[in-house]
């Protein structure tokens, strides 16, 4: 694009005065080009916004943006509005998943993106604030990608500016509300969030994200009714919506094994859209639904819902590997080792087993119960962590000891470094020192 392009409408007008001045009147026919020219740009991109506010990750609307966007800046290389758009469109189409970063003694999650992504959408966003200098938004955006880039120092300058320059985009608080939350700062954080949900904001991304995000906060805090509450906040406002009942579903049998409920949700929301996750909260509510009978004694009775579940998701080896490391997953992992020969130590995708990915999550209830049942402590992944060197980085020492006095290889290493050199890399001195002098004993 074009720094010094001048926009569109003003080499129209120019055009018009020249003809005009040189004795052709049709100065009004170009005028009106002039306005139209103008009111289709502002109409495009009113359009693309739509389409990027509505988009959920399924369907053409991202592309079709794109189109819209292209068209403007073609005509217009310095419609900063466009381009600020098009920075969005960057930013979706480049995300792949998420990740845990550190900040301090804090982590906090962020995008993972196809490399190069959010460079290109700064650079965007920078070109719109470089034609507009006052334009708050864009420097609303500019915080949210260098949040994403984890430069947290530039990410608060660039809001305080958007603050100084004045504006009501429900996008600043929540971004200030994610810059928060990066440093720890939890209550703050909420309190942001919480001032978008009662704004009267009806921006259906922003909303879709503060429920998202306070969702997020309020499970780390473990403040499960709060995660109910919003949850039944998000279907009261969008009825219509499946994706409230289907996350609720999923929540409801993952951590607090309320497996009628789950049922009943994910049921609901398979009437509105019939979608994979939604099947999948249904599948492993009606897994947990079985596991939680045979631990009863109801064995008779709670074998159809085992085969309504595996019907839906036949994958044992995966329900196994993910289930099993979830915060209710203890009763289905040894309802599955016990009942239906399901391996204790079956592997996810990416070669994890129920034990590695409990651990890299910091369940120490959970890791317990799996060792109990058997779990091999010393199966890597394809990446080589194993559940001691992923307990080590995760500076767990309640987890360590667990592995250790269940046989887990001290003198495992990943690309060279062992538990203790990841544990001196986290900067915990005293597991360092603990699982040194295990590996000398072990010698």
């Amino acid at each position: 694009m074009k720094k010094n392009s001048a926009p569109m409408a003003k080499i129209l007008k120019a055009t018009a005065l020249v003809i005009g001045c040189s004795g052709i009147f049709i100065t009004g026919i170009s005028s009106a080009a002039i306005e139209a020219q103008v009111s289709q740009s502002s109409h495009d991109v009113d359009a693309a916004r739509a389409m990027l506010d509505s988009w959920t990750g399924y369907g053409p609307l991202l592309n079709q943006a794109k189109q819209k966007l292209d068209g403007v800046l073609g005509a217009d290389p310095q419609n900063y509005l466009a381009l600020k758009e098009m920075a969005r469109y960057e930013i979706m189409a480049g995300l792949l998943n998420s990740r845990r970063v550190q900040y301090g003694a804090h982590y906090y999650q962020v995008g993972n993106y196809v490399p190069g992504t959010l460079e290109q959408a700064e650079a965007t966003v920078r070109e719109a604030i470089q034609i507009k200098p006052d334009f708050a938004e864009g420097y609303v955006l500019l915080g949210h990608i260098q949040t994403q880039q984890t430069k947290l120092v530039e990410a608060e300058q660039s809001l305080r500016q958007a603050e100084k320059l004045g504006t009501n985009d429900p996008w600043l608080e929540i971004n200030w509300g994610s810059l928060n939350d990066a440093r720890g700062e939890y209550l703050t954080a909420i309190d942001r969030w919480q001032r978008v949900l009662k704004s009267g904001a009806t921006n259906p991304k922003a909303l879709g994200a503060t429920y998202s995000l306070l969702v997020r906060c309020y499970t780390r805090l473990e403040d499960q009714e709060k995660v109910i509450a919003l949850y039944k906040d998000q279907i009261k406002r969008y009825p219509n919506n499946a994706w409230p009942r289907g996350n609720l579903a999923e929540y409801l049998t993952s951590t607090l094994d309320r497996n009628d409920e789950a049922i009943e949700q994910a049921t609901a929301a398979l009437k509105i859209m019939n979608y994979r996750f939604a099947q999948k909260a249904l599948a492993w509510a009606l897994y947990r639904k079985w596991a939680g009978m045979v631990t009863q004694g109801k064995e008779a009775g709670a074998e159809e819902y085992f085969r309504a579940a595996l019907t839906i998701d036949p994958k044992l080896d995966q329900v196994m590997a993910y289930g099993g490391s979830e915060p209710a997953g203890a009763n289905l992992a040894k309802a599955l080792s016990t009942k239906k020969g399901v391996s204790i130590d079956s592997r996810a995708e990416d070669g994890s087993t129920a034990l590695l990915l409990a651990t890299n999550l910091n369940r120490v209830k959970l890791v317990q119960a799996l060792l109990d049942l058997n779990a091999n402590p010393n199966l890597p992944d394809r990446n080589g962590w194993t559940p001691l060197l992923s307990a080590a980085d995760e500076g767990n020492a309640e987890i360590v000891s667990m592995l250790l006095a269940k046989g887990a290889d001290i003198r495992a290493k990943k690309g060279g470094w062992d538990a203790v050199a990841f544990a001196q890399r986290k900067g915990n001195s005293e597991l360092a020192a603990m699982l040194k002098k295990r590996a000398e004993d072990a010698k």
